[in-house]
């Protein structure tokens, strides 16, 4: 669980969204350290709590809250024989160059050389004549 702080409109349970990096503003906002220091950029977010506290930003059309978000589970493609549930792999990601696939190729949220673990398979999937599974993983923290 992480504590961060997000703009008013997102600040809702469910809510799921991915962290680019800082704005500019941002960099010497006194709140910087809580909001985008526990971030890392390029990976997934879901709120799954609102705190009662918040803060002005001149970012956020004019207030952010305090809010607990975890790193969802995600869907990503991988080759048949590694698709385990249970286990944990180190990402891999599958080729496909058809660019409609490229949300189950490479998701946003992961990095190739992530650990995850799977939790579930989802699907099959099929791309330039290969197959794989779709599986959903969480990843695991090194």
């Amino acid at each position: 669980m992480v504590i961060t702080l997000v703009g008013e409109k997102l600040a809702k349970p469910g809510v799921e969204f991915i962290y680019y990096g800082p704005a500019d503003p941002c960099k010497s906002c006194r709140l910087a350290r809580v909001c985008v220091g526990n971030l890392e950029p390029g990976r997934r977010y879901k709120v799954v709590r609102v705190r009662n506290i918040e803060h002005s930003c001149p970012l956020h059309e004019g207030k952010v809250r305090v809010v607990e978000v975890v790193e969802p589970a995600i869907d990503v493609a991988v080759e048949p024989r590694i698709a385990v549930v249970g286990s944990k792999i180190k990402l891999s990601f599958v080729e496909c160059n058809d660019p409609e696939k490229q949300d189950l190729v490479k998701p946003e949220g992961l990095f190739e050389g992530d650990l995850v673990k799977i939790l579930e398979i989802v699907g099959d999937f099929e791309c330039e004549g290969k197959k794989y599974k779709i599986v959903r993983v969480i990843r695991e923290k090194e």
